[in-house]
């Protein structure tokens, strides 16, 4: 893993995301390397392959500063392009202190993450009531997480993770997404989930945009030709 510190000229981006109107990544490249990433094709990445590579913004709490002097962002999106909880996180503390700025100037925000490592930020995430998880909870066994996200969070980590935030009362949307034919499996993600999740979206996956070569040969790795024929079928 290379791990690179960045000094960015700016941290809030303008977003065309429904949920907010402007973003924040604090960190390049992700060391989950989930094969189905849409930030691969990130121009920022270069040559650099996700799950091998971190660049971190060691002065994006800094630059945030500056930026809320002359823009106040109605809603922040955290992690559209990287996870902003991945296990760097606790050496660097670029999210911690992004997310307690926030909190100073009452700016509500959505995160977007698969980690269960959001357990440990969750009393300051609980500060406003306004705050919203979308949790990724794609698939149902730990052996499929292994094939196409080498580093992600077990599935009982993610169950964990969930009953922690359902326990703060913060908002929760389970992110099925995205949603892979013939891999994912919706009714046993539904089994594992706590009967209190009220919220469930559900994102198909784009071919064109999440390495499906390379995620065809995985699934038949451990599912068999017939599912991966049955995938590029759908497709």
């Amino acid at each position: 893993m290379k791990i690179e510190l960045i000094a960015t000229q700016k941290v809030l981006s303008p977003t065309q995301i429904a949920i907010a109107d402007y973003c924040i990544n604090p960190y390049q490249g992700c060391e989950f390397g989930c094969l189905y990433c849409y930030a691969h094709k990130n121009k920022n990445l270069k040559d650099r392959t996700m799950g091998t590579y971190i660049g971190v913004k060691i002065n994006a709490p800094a630059v945030l500063r500056q930026q809320l002097q002359y823009t106040r962002p109605k809603r922040v999106l955290l992690g559209s392009t990287t996870e902003c909880f991945q296990y760097h996180e606790l050496k660097y503390n670029v999210t911690e202190q992004i997310l307690a700025i926030l909190n100073t100037y009452e700016i509500p925000y959505t995160i977007l993450t698969k980690s269960y490592l959001i357990k440990e930020y969750l009393p300051l995430i609980a500060h406003n009531s306004a705050n919203k998880i979308y949790f990724t909870f794609n698939c149902a066994r730990d052996t499929l997480i292994e094939a196409i996200e080498k580093n992600s969070s077990t599935i009982t980590q993610r169950l964990n993770a969930i009953g922690a935030i359902l326990n703060h009362t913060i908002d929760l949307r389970i992110h099925v997404g995205p949603f892979i034919p013939h891999y994912s499996s919706l009714e046993d993600i539904l089994m594992l989930l706590p009967e209190n999740v009220r919220e469930i979206d559900i994102e198909l996956y784009h071919h064109s945009m999440g390495n499906f070569g390379e995620l065809r040969s995985r699934i038949e790795q451990v599912l068999g030709a017939q599912a991966s024929n049955d995938l590029a079928g759908v497709y």
